[in-house]
């Protein structure tokens, strides 16, 4: 809406400097004996602009938009106070009355920019691609380098993710307006992701956001975007310093904090990271990402109850994002919260659609840990009746299931080729021996786990904390 609200800015004060009666005056005090002639004749579109801006910054849009039940009938069909009315209806989400005042705009002056550019915005929000490009397309038919008409694709192509063509849409607009601020961000921004496969264009997205900033040094968005750019080469330090600035002018946006505080903790100021997504947190509470982050930091620090919590308040605030489960299992293994880890892994499982055998068998053990042998078996007998009998998955799973066989297994995972696939089979054989009584076997395969050096595999850390005596995964 960035540009609309510029527009009813520009028009608000063009009107206001156009007239010297005081309507709005005349209309409090008057209106109630005065016929619609009287009022016609009293009325002064600058006066009701000036009313308006009052409102505005005052009040709401809604009340904005109730001055219009005083505008006299002469003046219903006035371009100006229409235009700006439906921009006032675009604000408040009421797009369908916008349209309407529009496309009645337009029947009766065809061709008009800001009311063309005005329907394509509203079939931008509405979601209706196809009639925003032809709104667009009918500006650049009279003028391939109407400004307006160029950025409104260039969005329309950057919500794709066609960069290349956001580019050259954004280019085209700054031939008519070199220093356009929202044409010179999109470029910056069209050629930051452009850099992921190709770095050279790294320069060309620092000098559009550096070009902004010598003209406006308070553009939050483009030390954002310069912090991005010396993040993606590792130069944490001016990321973070960029970010600042951002912050400065802009000190309620969520993202620049969360953004700070990944530049903080790459530096491993640790404190400072925790600080800021703590802040980022307080500022939107409902969403996932700070919890996210915060939680990894906490899971790193082996703050495992308060790591817990934060995955926890993950997976409320988004119940589909994956990771968080995993995580989740992880910790309250760590915490012996049997019933939680295994609704956990539950929902790993169905995220995973029974690729990883790690979900069933990390279910199947939890059973066990919560004392229910039955509900162990019918699990992981519903598992088996699905898997490759071949595969040293099943014979895994069905060594857990009848709580015998064991012996074939230590050699077929010494012939494994893949070293986490390896890693991750002593780990189950492990827990196998720590969960059915031989406690010296099940330290032998933790300790193989550990020397097979794969952090990546989540059974990696659980090798670990079971060596140590404290921290067993599996004590009753």
């Amino acid at each position: 809406m960035k540009r609309f609200e510029k527009y009813i800015a520009s028009v608000m004060v063009a009107i206001s400097l156009s007239g010297s009666a005081v309507w709005a005056d005349y209309i409090r005090e008057r209106a109630p004996a005065t016929s619609e002639a009287q009022l016609s004749a009293a009325f002064s579109k600058a006066d009701f602009v000036r009313r308006l801006q009052q409102v505005l910054q005052s009040g709401s849009v809604a009340d904005a938009l109730s001055l219009y039940d005083e505008v006299p009938a002469d003046y219903a069909t006035d371009t100006d106070l229409c235009l700006l009315k439906a921009s006032l209806l675009v604000s408040s989400n009421k797009l369908a009355e916008a349209k309407a005042i529009c496309e009645d705009l337009d029947k009766r002056e065809p061709g008009n920019e800001d009311v063309v550019e005005l329907l394509a915005y509203i079939a931008r929000l509405q979601g209706n691609t196809t009639e925003q490009t032809k709104q667009l397309k009918t500006l650049l038919a009279k003028d391939q380098y109407n400004v307006r008409a160029n950025i409104g694709l260039a969005e329309s192509a950057f919500d794709k993710k066609n960069y290349s063509l956001a580019r050259q849409y954004y280019q085209r607009a700054l031939v008519r307006e070199p220093e356009n601020e929202d044409a010179l961000f999109g470029l910056g921004q069209s050629d930051y992701f452009l850099g992921s496969k190709n770095p050279s264009m790294d320069k060309e997205a620092e000098a559009s956001f550096k070009k902004i900033l010598e003209k406006n040094p308070t553009y939050a968005p483009a030390y954002a975007y310069l912090a991005k750019l010396a993040s993606a080469n590792s130069q944490y330090k001016i990321a973070s310093d960029y970010v600042q600035q951002a912050i400065k002018y802009d000190g309620e946006n969520y993202n620049y904090v969360l953004d700070y505080g990944m530049y903080e903790c790459k530096l491993g100021h640790f404190d400072a990271a925790e600080r800021e997504w703590t802040k980022a947190i307080g500022m939107q509470p409902s969403y996932f990402l700070a919890y996210a982050y915060r939680g990894g930091l906490y899971d790193e620090q082996d703050m495992v109850s308060k790591a817990l919590e934060d995955y926890l308040n993950v997976i409320k605030c988004n119940p589909d994002y994956y990771y968080a489960y995993e995580s989740i299992g992880v910790l309250a293994l760590h915490e012996k919260q049997w019933a939680r880890a295994r609704a956990a892994f539950q929902k790993c499982y169905e995220f995973d659609k029974g690729q990883n055998i790690s979900y069933p068998l990390m279910i199947t053990y939890c059973y066990y840990m919560e004392g229910n042998k039955l509900e162990a078996k019918k699990f992981s007998d519903k598992i088996l009746r699905k898997m490759d009998r071949s595969s040293i998955e099943y014979a895994m799973l069905r060594v857990w299931h009848d709580q015998a066989g064991e012996m074939p297994l230590p050699q077929k995972i010494a012939a494994l080729d893949n070293g986490n696939k390896k890693g991750k089979m002593y780990f189950y054989l492990g827990l196998y021996y720590d969960m059915f009584g031989g406690k010296e076997f099940a330290m032998e395969n933790y300790t193989k786990v550990l020397g097979m050096n794969s952090p990546m595999i989540f059974e990696y850390r659980l090798a670990e904390w079971s060596l140590k005596p404290e921290n067993g995964v599996s004590k009753n």
